[in-house]
């Protein structure tokens, strides 16, 4: 026997229907995996005192798998993550006692795939999922885990749909959520800027007041009073009377949610008038292309919120796999603590330990909040030097 049980399946990926039907076929077949699993309470479980603990994890490679000489492997970061952690549980005699057999799976960012990929878990009878990298997929799988009590910790999705305003029992997510940029952006003004005179300058697009909106509101829960919110016209090239505005405010912050071109265009026109804005703030829209030479010109310092990268300091510059990788390893050690204070790995129980009180891993403390979100910080701060973004600090 190994001190690892791994149970790896190689499914060609299940193909749902496309189109209007496939889409009310397929949340069919989700609504009814769903019905079975509470009507008929689950499939049997192994919760005796000697029987395996059962966790799948689920990567979501785009790539095929591997088949004869010569072709590339679909990586596997989530499977990798769940295996370090697995092993180290093992060597310590397990998990309350109990070995665990872990069980693989890529849903390819496939929506279908995914939703057969947890009606499989609820066959297997899978205590706990970790993985289903991208949105879709995992939005679709976990209605079908909240209604057979398998706790899913997905390490990756951020929209905001997957925990709803609600959140749902054991669904949980080790990742920032995209709606929360301006609170982000609110938390970094207040603690790294606390005497700035921050303004905020929108392009009147829906978008662009949309988010100058969400940030008002998300600076006055943070206790920070813009001197300004103003707008200008996308498409103009003077912007003399809003470099007028911003002098008189003698605003040095300036958020901009978005339109980088004519950011750096009233930064340039600022600074030449001798209302120089030390610090400027893009929404992630400004990442997309190379920053202008005169935006980084006119200002001393210029940040960019991007996504968490699920690292800390100087460990930032980590690839998308090795953070997928630690995620997934962090996963695993918030669960597995959670289990043990909780006496056995029943979802209830497990999920009212993650959101009671933060774990230890290595990612730092975890705690989940009552929708299942993560407390960690949804958008991070980044500069732009060597040629790509790097985190700020």
């Amino acid at each position: 026997m190994t001190l690892c049980d791994i149970t790896t399946t190689r499914r060609q990926p299940s193909r749902l229907p496309f189109g209007f039907v496939g889409w009310l076929l397929s949340r069919a077949f989700v609504a009814l995996v769903g019905a079975l699993a509470v009507l008929c309470g689950g499939p049997p479980r192994a919760d005796a005192a000697d029987a395996n603990i059962v966790i799948m994890a689920v990567d979501s490679s785009r790539l095929p798998e591997a088949e004869g000489a010569g072709r590339q492997s679909a990586p596997r970061p989530v499977g990798e993550g769940v295996e370090e952690i697995v092993r180290d549980l093992e060597r310590r005699g397990g998990l309350l006692g109990r070995r665990i057999r872990i069980a693989h799976e890529d849903d390819r960012c496939d929506a279908g795939e995914a939703a057969a990929i947890a009606a499989r878990a609820v066959a297997q009878g899978a205590h706990l999922v970790v993985g289903h990298a991208c949105s879709s997929g995992a939005i679709r799988a976990a209605e079908i885990y909240a209604a057979a009590g398998i706790v899913m910790i997905a390490t990756g999705p951020r929209h905001p749909r997957l925990t709803g305003t609600a959140g749902r029992r054991g669904v949980l997510r080790l990742a920032g959520r995209d709606d929360r940029q301006a609170d982000s952006i609110a938390a970094l003004i207040s603690t790294a800027f606390p005497a700035a005179r921050a303004a905020v300058v929108h392009d009147r697009s829906l978008q662009g007041r949309g988010m100058a909106e969400e940030l008002r509101r998300s600076l006055a829960a943070a206790q920070v009073t813009p001197v300004l919110v103003a707008s200008y016209t996308a498409g103009i090239k003077d912007h003399a009377v809003l470099v007028g505005e911003l002098a008189a405010a003698k605003a040095d912050l300036v958020v901009f949610p978005g339109q980088p071109f004519e950011a750096s265009m009233i930064v340039d026109q600022a600074d030449r008038a001798g209302a120089r804005v030390a610090t400027a703030i893009g929404a992630d829209v400004f990442a997309a292309d190379t920053p202008a030479a005169r935006l980084l010109g006119a200002v001393d310092t210029f940040l960019v919120m991007l996504p968490w990268p699920g690292v800390r300091g100087e460990e930032a510059e980590a690839t998308m796999e090795g953070t997928a990788r630690r995620l997934a390893a962090a996963a695993i050690e918030a669960w597995a603590a959670a289990a043990e204070d909780a006496g056995g790995i029943a979802a209830d129980a497990v999920d009212a330990a993650l959101k009671g009180s933060a774990r230890a891993t290595r990612m730092g403390p975890i705690r989940f909040d009552a929708k299942g979100d993560a407390m960690v910080p949804a958008f991070v701060p980044h500069v732009w030097a060597g040629g790509r973004w790097q985190s700020w600090r």
